[in-house]
């Protein structure tokens, strides 16, 4: 034991890992000059073509003067008694250049403005570092506190509406959702897109919000609640003694595994919601014998126990879930005890602060925006 952990010492590299911190952000450097030179090619491609249009009418107009002219000088010698055909041509030919003169090219630009949230140093996680500033969205009594994100968008139930919020707390886009109430909600990076779980059907929605696909078969039992690996979907169950089944990520989603009591849990357990993280499946679990609620994180090759914490009792059945922090550590949301915890990767109480209403869900959007989906509204903080 003592030679492998030398041999692990021995292979950690904290020049390699600050290395690596650097070229992250001189690839988004890159990135944004990339994007800059992009946008300034198609600009000067549409200038060009719009300089070529302003040059035709100018030539246009030149010619037409210079005739003009050259009429001009041969009516002088042919029409001297004729000040008023001289006239008539001396107004046209005036007219002319003021069109000329007046032919512009207006580039209008406004000053690039980045600021500092575009790059975010990733670190612990701490409520001591959440700002006071938020921006509420209000819930109707039909709305899911279901909440998922990918690097770009959270995405949110509105009632009728699913609705991305963007990193600056604005609605992009929304669509009105035609199917049952929504149970719960993960990202996949595999299929790119969220899915979203009802009590009996599994659906595939984009970043636009265009459904790609949907698996329901009312055989099939109850599900609660979804969580996304790189390779599989993992569905559980809403019954005591639940399950979880495990989809591969493909369109079709064909199921792989099927994961049971009393391997996974106890036939007087309900799982409340699971989460995948880093290799990792954390397990809410409400024991319905003891009115105790716990947190299991498991390998999610072998779904063993990794740890173990219990966290509240309590008749009570409201969610019960979590969401990963930075650093493998997570946020436990207690919506019977209005608490939300702060554990460490390990399996230890960190902090936990009393929210001012019943919280339901948490999420970490884009590393530094924590949402908080509560009893009457969708909260977001910044974390500094």
């Amino acid at each position: 034991m003592v030679n492998l952990f030398m041999s692990r010492l021995t292979e950690s590299n904290i020049d390699q890992t600050i290395a690596d911190a650097n070229e992250q952000l001189s690839r988004w450097q890159e990135d944004c000059h990339k994007k800059i030179d992009a946008i300034y090619q198609r600009k000067f491609q549409e200038l060009e073509a719009h300089t070529k249009e302003i040059r035709t009418k100018y030539e246009e107009a030149k010619t037409k003067v210079e005739n003009k002219l050259s009429q001009l000088n041969d009516q002088n010698k042919a029409n001297k008694d004729h000040p008023d055909s001289i006239k008539i041509v001396l107004d046209s030919i005036e007219q002319d250049l003021n069109n000329i003169e007046h032919l512009s090219i207006n580039v209008n630009t406004r000053p690039l403005t980045i600021n500092d949230s575009y790059v975010y140093i990733e670190k612990d996680f701490s409520f001591q570092n959440i700002s006071n500033d938020l921006l509420r969205f209000t819930y109707s009594n039909q709305s899911s506190s279901a909440l998922a994100s990918n690097d770009q968008y959270l995405l949110m139930h509105q009632c009728p509406y699913l609705c991305l919020i963007n990193r600056d707390f604005t609605i992009a886009k929304q669509i009105v959702w035609p199917h049952d109430w929504i149970r719960d909600i993960c990202w996949s990076k595999t299929l790119i897109s969220f899915i979203i779980i009802t009590a009996t059907g599994i659906y595939l929605v984009d970043e636009l919000l265009q459904l790609h696909g949907s698996l329901k078969d009312p055989a099939k039992p109850i599900w609660f609640s979804c969580t996304c690996s790189n390779e599989s979907l993992y569905v559980s169950t809403c019954e005591w003694g639940s399950s979880i089944f495990e989809f591969n990520l493909s369109p079709s989603l064909p199921l792989v595994n099927h994961w049971k009591p009393p391997f996974l849990c106890k036939s007087h357990d309900g799982i409340n919601d699971i989460k995948y993280n880093n290799e990792t499946i954390a397990l809410m679990i409400n024991d319905s014998e003891k009115h105790q609620k716990r947190m299991e994180l498991k390998s999610i090759k072998t779904f063993d126990t990794i740890w173990l914490l219990t966290l509240s009792v309590g008749t009570n059945i409201r969610l019960f879930t979590c969401c990963p922090v930075n650093y493998n550590e997570w946020l436990v949301i207690d919506g019977t005890n209005l608490r939300i915890y702060h554990v460490t990767k390990d399996g230890k109480f960190k902090d936990n602060i009393l929210y001012n209403s019943i919280p339901y869900r948490a999420n970490l959007f884009s590393s530094n925006i924590l949402a908080i989906a509560a009893e009457n509204d969708l909260s977001l903080y910044r974390v500094f």
